[in-house]
């Protein structure tokens, strides 16, 4: 933490404008995508109210919008690393349900198999998919819990929030971005991390979204077009897919589903973190 302290404030020195005079400017933090890797974002928002930086707006994609809309609703970053560290978390992300929760009569049968999938066929033979992995029952329920009392005191208006707040989704429908900054927080920040397959797309004013990563991964022109700031910090987290590999579906779909997005923070008094990640799942 001291590392990116010291990290910070040599960027900002470098950059030619001193901390006292960020006081007199409004700054616009951006927070990437970037799967499990993007909890580096709460280190960085910590390090930024270490060192007495201001976060005026906050924008974000997928977990940037997760972390992001924590810290809008007004939990702390250490708040939020406990959060991200809990066993509930690994609940949420999993879908997986403790059993004490779970009714008998919705108990699934005794099975060995690893994963099933059901196949329904109609008069010209199509198939039906499931349309996700993983049960987003568990996380849409702490979602609410979450960030019902805060959309609701802030009238459901993202810029009455603790700190003004945009994430983005994905209208695959329209094939384009989605910028949400009105109506039920915790179903916009819901659909801002919803990759495709894994989880369940989630419904918003008649439009099916999944996750803002697949059009932009980075919200840089979303914070700037839509709060004018004088400066904007940058998270990334993630970076643009690498080509597919022959034994790897996964880099397959990220391929077919993800545009190459635009990591620069097009501000002209901007500065980019980029924390040194490890290889992580997810």
């Amino acid at each position: 933490m001291k590392k990116l302290f010291f990290s910070l404030a040599f960027l900002f020195l470098l950059s030619g404008f001193p901390f006292t005079g960020l006081f007199g400017q409004k700054v616009a933090v951006v927070l990437s995508g970037g799967g499990a890797k993007g909890v580096c974002h709460i280190g960085v928002l910590k390090a930024l109210e270490e060192a007495g930086i201001p976060i005026d707006y906050i924008a974000g994609t997928s977990m940037g919008a997760i972390v992001g809309g924590l810290y809008a609703a007004g939990y702390s970053p250490g708040e939020m690393e406990q959060l991200v560290t809990s066993p509930e978390f690994t609940e949420w992300v999993s879908g997986r349900i403790d059993p004490q929760y779970i009714y008998y009569f919705r108990k699934p049968y005794a099975d060995a198999s690893w994963m099933t999938f059901k196949f329904k066929y109609d008069s010209v033979l199509q198939t039906q998919l499931p349309t996700n992995i993983v049960s987003p029952v568990r996380m849409d329920f702490a979602f609410m819990e979450l960030f019902a009392n805060a959309s609701a005191a802030a009238n459901y208006n993202f810029d009455s929030l603790m700190v003004p707040f945009r994430c983005v989704a994905s209208d695959v429908d329209a094939n384009k971005p989605v910028v949400l900054k009105s109506g039920d927080l915790g179903s916009s920040i819901r659909a801002s991390m919803t990759f495709p397959f894994y989880f369940k797309p989630i419904r918003i004013n008649g439009k099916l979204l999944f996750d803002g990563g697949m059009y932009n991964n980075f919200p840089s022109d979303v914070a700037y077009e839509d709060f004018f700031p004088d400066i904007i910090i940058g998270s990334k987290a993630a970076q643009n897919a690498q080509p597919p590999s022959d034994d790897n579906v996964v880099s397959q779909l990220t391929n077919m589903l993800m545009e190459k997005s635009n990591y620069n923070v097009i501000c002209e008094s901007g500065v980019m973190i980029e924390p040194q990640l490890k290889v992580v799942n997810g």
